[in-house]
């Protein structure tokens, strides 16, 4: 799997020595640690950061993360390894695919997929923008069997070319992305027309928010009042899927992609007297008439055995023709 130069996507990367470079002499740095070298396209990027993604930097934040999940999965009375295996079942991985796990936080999601699928042989990649996050994903994934590949970027400008991953798979984070739009187009990019984006976070069933349970929840933890990211998927996004996990208080939405959507015939003609295509009922609006021509027009049409959209056209065609002539 290579990487491709965050600024120029078609720029596949080399390496050298700890370093990779593109073309253009751009050169994004990279960190050893214990059998990762793990590029850091962070820096490359020279952006500022958000107050959001201030939050993922810090000693501290492994143990406040890991704290979270464990208060997580025993209030929803489930284990954490057994919830996230499942959501991988459903997703009928394919031996030897490629995998990649947006925002991987401390790496759970990997260990599961190297540990609980390794007769598949899948090829996992993980990123995140903290490199606290990915240096201790590095250190707990050290003796995975799997091909795994780590490194600390922007989930908003993934540093990979398009169409390299057969899964992409997010769980928890979307939520703070100050670009989630753009996150959520990234992830369609990168992966294979036959492939599955995944994405789970917080946010309760609508079904739920008036109940007494469901204002409990809200009141617990506010981002359980984010609503799934329905309007950001981009046109492409086909056999979408939402559902909810987690006592309904996580969304869960997968979609693929298909290249050639729209696939449809927008100059397939109507039949009936109002006449004309979606291309051309769309495009070719003229502006309102008083409505006894609009009536005078119609009945003209229907006498000559046109609709109005026929009728209109050889109307105007003939007109313009007379004045050429």
């Amino acid at each position: 799997m290579k990487y491709f130069c965050p600024i120029h996507l078609d720029r596949p990367l080399s390496q050298e020595a700890l370093a990779l470079t593109c073309a253009e002499g751009h050169e994004i740095p990279m960190e050893q640690c214990g059998r990762f070298s793990i590029p850091r396209f962070d820096v490359a990027e020279e952006r500022e950061v958000s107050v959001n993604e201030r939050l993922y930097v810090g000693d501290s934040l492994n143990v406040k993360y890991s704290n979270f999940l464990d208060w997580l999965f025993r209030t929803f009375r489930t284990s954490e390894v057994e919830f996230r295996k499942s959501i991988f079942e459903r997703m009928s991985l394919a031996h030897g695919a490629e995998v990649l796990v947006t925002g991987c936080g401390n790496g759970d999601d990997l260990l599961v997929l190297s540990d609980l699928f390794g007769d598949l042989d899948l090829r996992l990649h993980g990123q995140d923008i903290s490199n606290t996050m990915v240096t201790h994903s590095a250190g707990r994934l050290e003796d995975s069997r799997q091909v795994v590949e780590l490194n600390v970027s922007n989930a908003s400008h993934l540093p990979y070319g398009e169409e390299q991953f057969d899964v992409v798979f997010h769980f928890g984070g979307i939520n703070y992305f100050s670009e989630r739009a753009a996150a959520i187009s990234e992830m369609t990019r990168v992966v294979r027309p036959a492939g599955k984006v995944v994405i789970i976070d917080e946010g309760l069933a609508p079904w739920l928010r008036d109940t007494e349970y469901g204002r409990m929840m809200l009141n617990n933890n506010s981002l359980w009042s984010a609503q799934p990211p329905l309007r950001e998927l981009p046109l492409n996004a086909v056999d979408v899927c939402l559902s909810w996990v987690l006592a309904n208080c996580f969304y869960l939405l997968e979609f693929s992609k298909d290249p050639e959507f729209p696939n449809v015939d927008l100059d397939v003609v109507h039949v009936g007297q109002r006449g004309g295509s979606i291309r051309t009922r769309y495009h070719g609006q003229l502006e309102g008439v008083a409505p006894h021509l609009r009536d005078m027009a119609r009945r003209q049409a229907v006498s000559r055995g046109m609709s109005d959209s026929e009728y209109l056209a050889a109307l105007i065609e003939s007109d313009v023709a007379r004045d050429s002539a």
